[in-house]
């Protein structure tokens, strides 16, 4: 170390660019919570939030000596940035947060030090040790350089006493304005028994529940719920511990604490009476529920424990007790569909839900379905800012990536519309009239920033083939599509599949012609596949105007195969102008055929529809 530490800054990065919410700043815990630690230890603290204030780092009114920066996924560019940013000016970085936790390596890249998960006690003695001289393998959670490489400790068990952290400090913020701010979080609880596999929560913090007392959380009210017009607690389930929950809020009437807050909460939460009664006397003016899909399958793939009819039931309830309620929908499951988008739209009118965001599954890294989408090749890019629930960022099975992208946006103009402005004012809803407009406005923005951007990037993903197929057939209608007969056995073609793709072509009109040697025409015995299939790709040149090569991959003993015979393919085919190589697995099926469909037709949608009744007359799972 070049000096001792003392002063510290914390920095929470800003979100690439707006959404729903951006007008209504809620700073998380994790920057705050230490500062204040570090502060009552004796350190001189400082955080900037970047989505409160965003203050020239040149020239800020602090001068640091170690720079600590909390992140999630899309923020991390900004992350990776302001690391390199302060390691140029000689500064020691630590990094921490939920992005960080699960790719540390990525992080070390840009900072000296990463901390995973929970940093309570890892980060007061890293700073000790740094100080100190001491050595840093003893300090669970931490991942730091060392003799050119990289060290993971081990992570330690789940912080306990949560009463015996301090209050958060909000003063330490740059730019907070006490009793002049919007939104305050409070956390009375760390946990979540609940596996949806788009989360990363119980590896983060476990599957139980860890909770402050009621008396703690009465005193953080008190003294950070008087510094705001409002009351976020941020758990990720606050009614998990009903008895608990009840006896807050009973203490919260009790003691005259007149506040506005609102809280994520399940569907389950609305069963109860009693609880609801006690929500809507102690203020609680909306809740955040995970309602995710109205698509039984997709419930059920996420394993929420919910049905539509939990869904429906909930919003009524709450709102015959007065309390608002903002829904999250998540689109682009294996089971969704256009269809099902519409939809949910359609059911999110008729239950008259307040609030809402569309967001589409986003495999952050740490979750199960990041392993699983990244293991099948389905991730389109790592460019982390995309990474934000608003972007496109795998290919769904039953949607392109364009799709699912244009779709989720038309389902939002769908619900934030003038009309529905209209209604809320006749209510003299003033507030949710003033969202709904503020969402219709952001959503012409949205619109207009992605078409001119990320739309054009997921038009490239989806016109690949058809680009190739254009270099190889230039000007040409393709009418006649070729296939020789030994590429179906060369990968594995299962039945079903191959079926349905020959079905698929000949119901977009185009003639298909299958080459198959004859046995008196078949080269030496020991003459490889490749020859046969030379041979018959030679007799299609002249036949056919393409000629599709079809690579299955969709069994795991198959894969390396299919690989090598894509290198394969690539000297066979070198003197090969029409032949195309197009590889094919179940969860790709739809989104290769949607490719080949292009290079044929012209109107997605008229291929959407060949699709889907191909797989009703085939009866194919695909």
């Amino acid at each position: 170390m070049n000096r001792p530490i003392q002063n510290i800054l914390f920095i929470e990065p800003r979100n690439p660019r707006p959404h729903i919410f951006s007008r209504v700043a809620i700073p998380r815990l994790g920057c705050v919570l230490l500062g204040t630690i570090l502060r009552d230890q004796g350190y001189n603290v400082k955080v900037v939030v970047e989505e409160i204030a965003q203050p020239d780092l040149a020239t800020l009114d602090f001068s640091p000596d170690l720079v600590c920066i909390s992140s999630i996924t899309p923020t991390m560019p900004r992350a990776l940035f302001l690391g390199d940013y302060y390691r140029q000016q000689g500064l020691p970085v630590v990094m921490g947060g939920p992005h960080p936790s699960f790719l540390p390596e990525e992080s070390l890249a840009h900072a000296d030090y990463v901390i995973c998960g929970e940093a309570d006690e890892a980060l007061p003695e890293l700073i000790t040790a740094l100080n100190s001289g001491a050595s840093l393998e003893g300090i669970g959670n931490l991942c730091y350089h060392v003799d050119g490489g990289i060290r993971i400790n081990p992570w330690r068990p789940f912080f306990q006493d949560l009463d015996s952290l301090p209050i958060p400090d909000y003063r330490l913020i740059h730019g907070w304005n006490p009793g002049k701010q919007s939104v305050v979080s409070i956390a009375t609880s760390r946990g979540c028994p609940f596996g949806c596999r788009f989360c990363s929560v119980i590896l983060l913090f476990g599957r139980k529940f860890r909770y402050n007392s009621v008396d703690r959380v009465l005193a953080e009210i008190r003294q950070n719920g008087q510094q705001a017009k409002h009351i976020f607690f941020c758990d990720d389930n606050f009614t998990a511990d009903r008895k608990r929950s009840k006896e807050l809020m009973r203490r919260m009437i009790a003691e005259g604490l007149k506040v506005e807050w609102s809280a994520q909460v399940r569907v389950e939460a609305a069963k109860d009476p009693e609880l609801l009664e006690l929500m809507a006397r102690s203020g609680c003016y909306m809740v955040f529920i995970g309602m995710e899909s109205i698509n039984p399958a997709t419930l059920k793939a996420f394993k929420k424990g919910q049905t539509v009819a939990d869904i429906r039931e909930a919003v009524t309830l709450f709102h015959r007790f007065g309390i608002a309620v903002h829904g999250m929908f998540v689109f682009g499951s294996e089971e969704d569909t256009l269809q099902v988008m519409r939809e949910t739209v359609t059911f999110s009118h008729d239950i008259d839900l307040d609030s809402l965001q569309y967001l589409i599954l986003t495999p952050i890294p740490g979750t199960p379905i990041y392993d699983e989408l990244a293991s099948q090749n389905r991730l389109l890019h790592q460019d982390w800012q995309y990474y934000d629930g608003h972007h496109a960022v795998f290919v769904p099975r039953y949607m392109t990536p364009l799709e699912l992208q244009i779709g989720t946006l038309r389902a939002m103009k769908g619900f934030y519309t003038w009309p529905s402005v209209l209604r809320r004012l006749w209510r003299r809803d003033w507030f949710f009239a003033k969202l709904k407009a503020h969402g219709r406005l952001h959503l012409r923005r949205s619109f207009r920033e992605v078409k001119q951007g990320y739309f054009q990037q997921l038009k490239e993903q989806l016109f690949s083939v058809v680009r190739e197929g254009r270099r190889l057939l230039p000007r040409r209608r393709i009418r006649t599509v070729g296939i020789p007969d030994d590429i179906w056995g060369l990968t594995a073609w299962e039945t079903g599949p191959k079926e349905f793709l020959l079905k698929f072509l000949e119901k977009l009109g185009v003639e298909i012609v299958l080459e198959r040697l004859e046995a008196e025409e078949s080269p030496p015995v020991d003459v490889d596949q490749a020859d046969r299939l030379r041979l018959e790709i030679a007799r299609l040149q002249e036949k056919t105007d393409i000629i599709l090569l079809p690579i299955w991959a969709g069994l795991e003993n198959v894969r390396q195969k299919a690989r090598e015979v894509h290198q394969d393919l690539g000297q066979l085919l070198s003197s090969c102008r029409k032949a195309m190589p197009v590889s094919f697995t179940p969860t790709l099926f739809f989104n290769v055929c949607m490719q080949v469909g292009l290079l044929i037709k012209a109107k997605p949608g008229l291929i959407r529809r060949v699709y889907f009744q191909t797989l009703v007359e085939v009866g194919a799972t695909v």
